[in-house]
């Protein structure tokens, strides 16, 4: 199992960013945060590109994976990850069930096919930004 989806886009940083802010809500999903990584580290000094994190949430699936075990609070929201590479950028979705895996839970089945759901609608995420 990955723990990230990643991809490669031609799109500037910023029109990546521009593309999630419309594509994310059409997916069921509303941006919590938007948090400017590279500028916090530029402005301490360090060396880094653009590289913002978008905390998002679809909340059916928050409380789904809630009822599972509420531990599961600390991986919510998801991040989707825009930052910027040579000849264009980089987005990229945190994949949960990896470390969802570690909860155990009585609803074996149904974690499984939830969280299954849950990548696979966030890979469509972020291969429409591509």
């Amino acid at each position: 199992m990955a723990t990230e989806y990643r991809v490669k886009t031609e799109r500037s940083f910023d029109e990546a960013c521009d593309k999630v802010r419309e594509i994310v809500p059409l997916n069921g999903f509303s941006i919590l945060s938007e948090i400017r990584i590279g500028e916090i580290l530029r402005s301490k000094g360090f060396k880094y590109p653009n590289f913002t994190t978008f905390d998002i949430c679809n909340p059916e699936y928050a409380h789904e994976a809630l009822s599972f075990d509420h531990k599961v609070e600390t991986l919510i929201p998801c991040h989707l990850i825009v930052k910027s590479v040579e000849d264009g950028a980089e987005i990229s979705a945190q994949m949960p069930a990896e470390i969802f895996h570690t909860i155990q839970t009585d609803k074996m089945e149904q974690k499984t096919a939830f969280l299954n759901e849950v990548e696979t609608k966030l890979k469509i995420v972020v291969d429409s930004l591509i």
